[in-house]
């Protein structure tokens, strides 16, 4: 059942982070945290994925294969998908965050869209953009992919229909000037939720919901 429903219909928002590899998502995400970092209206995921540590890469907790799809049988992720190889999860305390009216803000697979909406009802997308040179130089840079590695993976193709149907969906272009980009992806999340707080979820920013709303799973 969706966590909207068991709610009763209070809800805060998940906003989905997506983009192909290359697009600047972690470096967003990481200016985002740091300027609300005091306001508790927000919360950004921390993502558990099947690869070690990497202070070159986002900061994430790191499972082996093995003991990841045991938290998962243990009912410990609220949402997982496989991607590259890799498993990801996001904890199951999410869940009760969104019913509280927080939003939720979250680096995930454009794959997974259909099953955060299934479970997060009120799913907005912002979408990290690029072009496909400055792509292919960062991931270059990057030194982890072979050319031809690259070259397969700028031919994927996002699965659009999954992104169009979410509640609300913006892009950003992240090419050039970061600091227009960090700006226009803060705009993005405000506005997720003021969308979520009209729509009878949470504070828009500057504080939880009240506690006369505030919900239980």
């Amino acid at each position: 059942m969706p966590a909207g429903d068991r709610a009763g219909g209070c809800r805060g928002g998940f906003v989905a982070v997506v983009g192909p590899s290359g697009a600047g998502k972690d470096t967003l995400l990481a200016g985002a945290r740091r300027r609300l970092a005091d306001d508790p209206g927000f919360h950004f995921a921390r993502r558990i994925v099947t690869r070690p540590p990497d202070p070159d890469l986002e900061d994430h907790d790191s499972l082996d294969r093995e003991a990841f799809l045991a938290a998962h049988r243990a009912g410990a992720f609220c949402l997982t998908w496989e991607a590259h190889g890799l498993l990801y999860g996001l904890p199951d305390e999410l869940t009760g965050i969104y019913l509280a009216g927080g939003t939720i803000v979250a680096n995930v697979s454009r794959a997974a869209l259909p099953a955060i909406q299934a479970r997060f009802t009120r799913l907005h997308v912002i979408e990290i953009t690029a072009s496909t040179a400055v792509l292919r130089r960062r991931l270059l840079s990057r030194g982890r992919e072979s050319p031809e590695e690259v070259e397969r993976r700028l031919a994927r193709s996002a699965p659009r229909a999954a992104i169009d149907a979410a509640h609300t969906c913006e892009s950003i272009d992240n090419s050039s000037d970061r600091a227009t980009a960090e700006s226009a992806f803060m705009a993005a999340l405000r506005r997720c939720a003021a969308a979520a707080a009209n729509d009878g979820g949470g504070p828009a920013s500057g504080g939880r919901a009240p506690s006369s709303t505030a919900c239980e799973a």
